[in-house]
């Protein structure tokens, strides 16, 4: 199911496009009945741009079709062809009378102060008025489908100190920066905002938590990357997910659980993402100290589980292993009980926390259950 919302951003923006490159009228017609035969309501937007006139799908086509009569009364009357805009111009104002007193603005100015009342100055990316607008329209249309929609909240770790030590200026680099890396790691359908001083935000339509634990993860390793190769290894950045209508059914109660999963990774070390609290507690867990074996992998030495779930299963590696990137490993539960081979996708990776491997690795199962290590067997003790 494609996004409306984005679909009619993309779309009147190849409109804007094709009126600043001055396309020849055929041209332009042609593209405009290309959009239509999609479903778009391409002549709505059309004249919303040129003339800031909002009129419904069919009444906009009416005009439309007046005007292009009158641009051929008009041609025929200077005897050369006006153009679209031009006989657009004189209809409304002079036929249809719907333009009083009319201003005309070239179309790059039109864009660069449509741009400028939804973004930010410093970074080019959505400001927080426009990214509260679109958070609130995205839970609007995920509670209409049925759909999942993340939210994720970011924020440069000790920003001041880089203010403080290296001047404002660079802090400003900094914010372009890390604004660069967000935006090449969303999709054209989410939505990127300054949030407002070092604080970011992402809204990702269509994505539930999993999928945006890849992406925030995806943001925090490129930051910690890129300043620790330009020497300025301080710099990382901490995040907070939180998903409708997993975590919250509405959009105060969402900003709030991811703005507490953002606090909760500030107070647990930082330049680490975290999901709202309770998220890894979908199934019952229970501790277990198995031997594990990764296979397939660099990993050749034997590691331990820490416990087990009916959906999940929790690993102690010696090394990070990617978000998002599967497993395939084998767990001895006991003498009695033969090795079981499980295969997972990794969902989230933290520094271990009394593990005497280096990371605390969460696995959802694929294809299969833990459920056979979980259910008492008769007869055999000890396995779980």
């Amino acid at each position: 199911m494609g996004n409306p919302t984005h679909d009619a951003a993309v779309v009147r923006r190849a409109l804007i496009e094709l009126l600043e490159a001055e396309v020849p009228s055929e041209q332009l017609q042609a593209e405009l009945e290309r959009y239509r035969a999609q479903g778009h309501p391409v002549h709505s937007w059309f004249l919303s741009i040129l003339t800031n006139l909002d009129f419904t799908e069919p009444v906009a086509l009416r005009h439309w079709e007046r005007a292009l009569g009158h641009r051929e009364e008009l041609r025929s009357a200077l005897g050369r062809d006006p153009g679209i805009q031009v006989a657009l111009f004189d209809y409304f104002v002079n036929l249809s009378r719907e333009l009083k007193n009319p201003k005309v603005v070239e179309i790059s100015i039109y864009e660069r102060t449509q741009r400028s009342a939804v973004t930010d100055s410093l970074t080019g990316l959505f400001n927080h008025a426009y990214f509260l607008k679109a958070l609130e329209r995205e839970v609007k249309r995920a509670k209409r489908y049925g759909l999942r929609v993340s939210l994720v909240m970011l924020d440069l770790d000790d920003f001041k100190e880089v203010n403080d030590t290296r001047g404002h200026r660079e802090g400003d680099r900094v914010l372009v920066k890390t604004a660069g890396i967000i935006l090449e790691s969303l999709r054209e359908s989410d939505v990127g905002a300054r949030y407002g001083g070092e604080e970011f935000a992402m809204v990702l339509p269509d994505t539930d938590r999993n999928g945006a634990h890849v992406v925030a993860e995806r943001v925090r390793d490129r930051v910690e990357q890129h300043f620790h190769r330009s020497k300025k290894r301080n710099v990382t950045i901490s995040g907070g997910i939180a998903c409708f209508p997993d975590d919250a059914t509405d959009v105060e109660a969402l900003l709030q659980k991811a703005d507490e999963a953002l606090y909760s990774s500030k107070s647990h070390g930082k330049n680490r993402i975290t999901l709202v609290a309770g998220e890894r507690r979908r199934h019952r867990r229970i501790p277990a100290h198995h031997v594990a074996k990764v296979k397939g992998s660099a990993l050749r030495r034997a590691v331990r589980t820490k416990n087990l779930s009916e959906g999940g299963v929790r690993l102690c590696l010696p090394e990070a292993v990617p978000v998002g990137s599967t497993l395939s490993f084998v767990i001895k539960p006991s003498r009695e009980l033969p090795a079981l081979g499980l295969h997972g996708e990794v969902v989230w990776v933290d520094p271990a926390g009394g593990c005497e491997a280096l990371y605390d690795v969460g696995l959802k199962l694929v294809g299969q259950s833990a459920e056979a290590l979980l259910a008492p067997r008769p007869g055999v003790r000890g396995h779980a």
